[in-house]
């Protein structure tokens, strides 16, 4: 298992303060995501077996709400191109920066809290996948595409589809993966929310910086 990580978005409604740099019990909500990644590709393929994690986003800031080097051998750091085109454009950088077709890519976004709890039960649910399937993340009746993991290879396929007739940038996600085969994998009832306000923030104890 290889991973991608969104952390590249405007933030609009948190007044352009990045969502990755948000702290949740003293650490950044990409960090948590990072960790998150990390455990799931131990759990999926056992430890030592880990793959890359790309994190698409602003390079310096990524870099700075991590505390690393602009690139490692495992966690790699990209931008999507042109810069802030959307996460399906996002998904494309980060596969670009990822090796080979075998196997899986665990998609995340950077804004969910809970992001280890999703992780964990999408690795679960992959367990009963057929070869070539993946799983998405399903709370509440509403699917969420940046929280699933996708077979890489029909993944890779569906981006260079979208690229060739020129439908990446701000494009819609769930058109981007339509063709990649993908089960559904329900949640707890807001296990899968993210942060778009400072009303979201609030409820997982962030506040707004002064």
């Amino acid at each position: 298992m290889q991973a991608v990580i969104l952390a590249g978005g405007l933030s609009r409604r948190l007044g352009g303060v990045p969502k990755a740099g948000l702290l949740v019990g003293g650490e950044t909500l990409l960090s948590r995501t990072v960790r998150a990644a990390k455990s799931a590709m131990d759990t999926e393929g056992g430890a030592g077996a880990r793959g890359r994690v790309s994190i698409v986003g602003p390079v310096d800031g990524v870099a700075g709400w991590l505390g690393i080097r602009p690139r490692s051998a495992q966690v790699l750091l990209v931008q999507e191109e042109p810069p802030f085109s959307g996460p399906a454009s996002g998904i494309a950088a980060g596969l670009a920066a990822l090796e080979g077709t075998e196997g899986c890519v665990l998609v995340l976004a950077c804004d969910m809290p809970q992001a280890g709890q999703i992780a964990a039960l999408l690795v679960v649910a992959l367990a009963e996948c057929a070869e070539g399937e993946g799983v998405m993340a399903v709370d509440g009746g509403r699917r969420q595409p940046l929280a699933a993991i996708y077979p890489l290879g029909p993944l890779r396929d569906a981006v260079e589809a979208a690229r060739a007739a020129h439908r990446l940038d701000n494009a819609s996600v769930f058109s981007l993966v339509a063709s990649v085969n993908t089960k559904e994998c329900a949640v707890p009832a807001g296990l899968a929310s993210d942060i778009d306000t400072w009303d979201d923030a609030r409820l997982h104890g962030i506040a707004a910086p002064l």
